[in-house]
């Protein structure tokens, strides 16, 4: 039983270390996730409501070639509709 457990860890660390090593000769270089700049992300600001949002949450629309940030679908459907606009 014991001989049987021995083999079975060898077996197991064996195959650990051939994956580990595959894994450098695979020629993906290994590259960390983007961090972003010490100064924070650039807020833009809602045309309708006026409210600040970072970029990477605001709703984009390009409307007649320039492009608007919004800070809701709300904001987005109300803007340059005078009907609904506050």
């Amino acid at each position: 039983m014991i001989r049987f457990l021995w083999l079975f860890f060898l077996f197991l660390l064996c195959y650990y270390l051939v994956t580990a090593i595959s894994g450098l000769f695979t020629g993906r270089p290994h590259s960390p996730p983007p961090e972003k700049s010490p100064e924070g992300e650039a807020m833009v600001r809602d045309p309708h409501c006026g409210i600040f949002v970072p970029r990477s949450l605001a709703l984009k629309k390009v409307i007649k070639g320039k492009t608007y940030y919004f800070c809701s679908e709300e904001c987005l459907k109300s803007f340059g509709n005078p009907k609904n606009s506050s």
